[in-house]
């Protein structure tokens, strides 16, 4: 529900945007429930499984959410793929 599919790249969907805009905190639930990437993602990937290649868009998703959807907080089955993103984005 968070992200789409812009021209073959993840983006934040028109229902984020407007969630953003309409000054709602988004917290988004989950990132790594669906197993591997590399499968095209499963459920929670639904929208976009069709640019989705491998692993690697775990962190694209992550930061399209963060900076574009402006999520106040990821839940993850695997915290350790948020935390590295925020230690490395200085979060």
């Amino acid at each position: 529900m968070l992200l789409t599919n812009a021209d073959g790249t993840l983006a934040a969907s028109d229902y984020a945007r407007a969630a953003r805009d309409a000054g709602i905190t988004l917290i988004a639930w989950t990132l790594e429930r669906s197993g591997p990437l590399a499968s095209g993602g499963g459920w929670y990937f639904q929208s976009v499984n069709d640019i989705i290649t491998d692993d690697s868009d775990y962190l694209v998703a992550l930061d399209v959410l963060a900076q574009d959807v402006k999520v106040a907080g990821v839940f993850s089955d695997w915290p350790a793929t948020v935390t590295f993103y925020a230690n490395c984005m200085g979060l």
